[in-house]
């Protein structure tokens, strides 16, 4: 029986812990990513899909004392299903992470059901033809105690590849460009940052909370 998945969605990413995590280091995350994705919607706002705001998430990360120990190759992929899509996604961590990151992100999808979520979301939005960005960030600690998130993200746009006809594949090809890499949390250093990330996180909602307001 496969273990349970702590997992939980910050923003537009879907963040997962393996159990060695402390308690203490989740919550730091997940504050850490909720900052870098309101920062970067300040920053780029309506541009979440262009890779200048997913650069400046990551460089978020690091200013909050986050260190980048290995990036993912941004080579381009076709695909036409979204098995292919999430093999390649698992494989990719498994290779720039570790087996384990894979494990986690592959142990939530099946415990949220979200293989088949995925499969209605690219036929029904993406389907239509556009461009967005899919985040997922797995996190494990090591044996040697330091703790690591594998950020993965999915830039994506789609083509119309001729007459659309109802199949069981996906009847559109879509290009995506992963990007990321493995950034080390070290509590240590986080805490010279965390009042300041604290103060940022609440800094951007009160300037959501106003925008919206004026709308």
């Amino acid at each position: 029986m496969p273990a349970l998945v702590d997992a939980v969605v910050v923003g537009g990413c879907l963040l997962s812990f393996a159990d060695t995590v402390q308690a203490q280091d989740r919550q730091d995350i997940q504050d850490c990513l909720l900052y870098a994705e309101l920062a970067a919607n300040d920053k780029y706002p309506g541009l979440v899909s262009n890779k200048m705001w997913f650069d400046y998430y990551q460089g978020r990360l690091l200013k909050a004392g986050f260190t980048l120990t290995a990036i993912i190759p941004t080579e381009p992929i076709r695909v036409s299903t979204v098995h292919q899509l999430l093999d390649i996604s698992y494989s990719t961590i498994g290779r720039v992470g570790s087996k384990r990151m894979a494990q986690l992100v592959t142990q939530t999808y099946r415990a949220l059901k979200l293989d088949a979520f995925a499969w209605d979301f690219f036929q029904g939005n993406i389907a239509r033809g556009g461009a967005g960005i899919l985040k997922c960030a797995p996190c494990e600690r090591l044996g040697s105690g330091e703790t690591v998130v594998c950020l993965y993200g999915l830039r994506y746009r789609t083509h119309v590849s001729g007459q659309a006809f109802f199949w069981d594949e996906f009847y559109k090809e879509v290009v995506i460009m992963p990007d990321g890499g493995v950034f080390a949390f070290n509590r240590d250093v986080f805490e010279r940052y965390r009042e300041r990330v604290h103060e940022k996180i609440d800094a951007y909602s009160s300037k959501i909370f106003v925008r919206k307001l004026t709308l």
